[in-house]
């Protein structure tokens, strides 16, 4: 399966959005908290300052003028009374630094006991939108002893307060939408010509002919655009030009090749004319095989989505057809866009190779992180380390005996490899712990 392209573009975008959106979120979250802990702090101050006035004017009141205070003082959140106990516990939870404030205040009055108990309070609402329940308001109570066996007992009781975020949110979120706008166009101002480019790279790269790509965009990547049109043509005519060159040469070798060939009839020497026949078949061999070599990865065959194993598997069953010791290890189809031809062309040598050198081969096709890899054990006796890349020059024969019948014209490599680099592959050999050779080639899925 192949894995969905994203525009680069739309990234940008994305990883922008998320960025504003989670900065923002954490601004205002600290705005909001710090302007909740304010807010309570002037409340406290403003409930302070309320309870010593009372308490002050209490003290020099008869008790019979005590109760009208009572009911003055007493609003729809806050209860003020006078009893003979006590409402906050010697051991409640207590405000010491409010404790502290207030007798300062009283102190000359000779008020010394003042307790202060926060018996509940509702955790800081983030958003602004919980509901406003009676149990979740926070509660001061509030006990100052005004002379042996009386105290005044205060209650106070305040919501919440509503929360800012949700506005602040909700502005941020517009004012994000605004400069995501101008980002999403410079992204893609930037990004599209970019992308293009890459694209276009990994097309050439893989041995394929470009159109031009489109100068536009900012100055330097329109810069980079001309210069990669210029590259590629450069690059693309060279290539032609070698192409033709060779494909001459093999055509004008073919003329003396086949006179040489004719007049070896008249050798009457039998020996002599067998060897010169061998040596002109090799001549004509090796020409062909490196106009087939400069040829590779630029031929006209389309690239389309295939199964590679069935590919691979059909090459398998043709070889042991004709009595090599081939088997192909099934396992699931996996499907790559490739040139099939190419790639049949290129495992077979492998295969071939193994049955040559390694008597048998074990052949296996698997898909591995956006790759494909076709696999081939042999059981022949492996490469020395300093031969390993060596088998990848060109006419390079490790076999000694310099036949072409037993060890080709070592161009065979050479070949695979090429055509698997013109996919965005390689060949790789390995010796293999228990003995012979793993040869791999892995080509790109799309």
């Amino acid at each position: 399966m192949k894995a969905r392209r994203v525009p680069l573009w739309l990234e940008l975008s994305a990883v922008i959005l998320i960025a504003l959106t989670a900065s923002n979120a954490v601004t205002f979250a600290i705005m909001e908290s710090d302007r909740a802990r304010i807010i309570r702090a002037e409340r406290l101050a403003a409930i302070e300052d309320r309870l010593s006035a009372v308490a002050r004017l209490l003290v020099r009141l008869p008790e019979s003028e005590r109760e009208d205070v009572m009911r003055i003082a007493s609003k729809h959140r806050e209860r003020v009374s006078i009893g003979a106990h006590p409402r906050v516990a010697e051991g409640a939870e207590r405000d010491t630094n409010a404790e502290e404030r207030v007798k300062a205040v009283l102190e000359d009055v000779g008020i010394t006991d003042v307790r202060i108990a926060k018996r509940g309070s509702t955790p800081f609402d983030w958003f602004g939108m919980a509901p406003r329940r009676r149990r979740g308001y926070e509660r001061l109570s509030v006990a100052i002893a005004l002379e042996p066996g009386r105290w005044l007992n205060a209650e106070y009781v305040w919501p919440p307060g509503s929360s800012l975020l949700s506005p602040l949110l909700l502005s941020g979120f517009v004012a994000s939408l605004a400069l995501l706008a101008v980002a999403v166009w410079i992204a893609y101002r930037f990004s599209g010509p970019l992308q293009r480019l890459s694209e276009a790279s990994a097309e050439m790269a893989r041995g394929r002919a470009v159109d031009p790509v489109p100068e536009t965009g900012p100055f330097a990547l329109r810069r980079a655009a001309h210069s990669f049109n210029t590259m590629s043509r450069r690059l693309m005519a060279t290539l032609e030009n070698q192409r033709v060159l060779l494909a001459s040469i093999a055509h004008d070798l073919r003329t003396p090749i086949t006179s040489l060939k004719i007049k070896t009839e008249f050798i009457e020497d039998a020996e002599l004319k067998e060897r010169m026949i061998a040596s002109l078949d090799e001549l004509q061999a090796t020409t062909e095989a490196a106009l087939e070599a400069a040829r590779t990865g630029m031929g006209e065959e389309p690239s389309r989505e295939v199964d590679v194993a069935a590919l691979v598997e059909s090459m398998c069953a043709d070889l042991a057809d004709m009595g090599g010791d081939v088997a192909f290890i099934e396992d699931q189809p996996v499907h790559a866009t490739c040139r099939p031809n190419e790639i049949k062309r290129a495992a077979r040598n492998l295969v071939e190779n193994a049955l040559r050198y390694g008597q048998r081969a074990r052949v296996s096709v698997k898909a591995e992180d956006g790759r494909v890899a076709i696999v081939v054990d042999d059981d022949g006796p492996g490469l020395k380390p300093e031969d390993v890349e060596k088998v990848f020059d060109p006419f390079v024969r490790l076999e000694g005996s310099r036949s072409r019948e037993t060890g080709g014209l070592g161009l065979g490599l050479t070949l695979a490899r090429a055509l698997a680099r013109g996919h965005g592959g390689d060949i790789t050999l390995v010796n293999r712990a228990g003995g012979g050779l793993r040869a791999t080639l892995t080509l790109t899925r799309d």
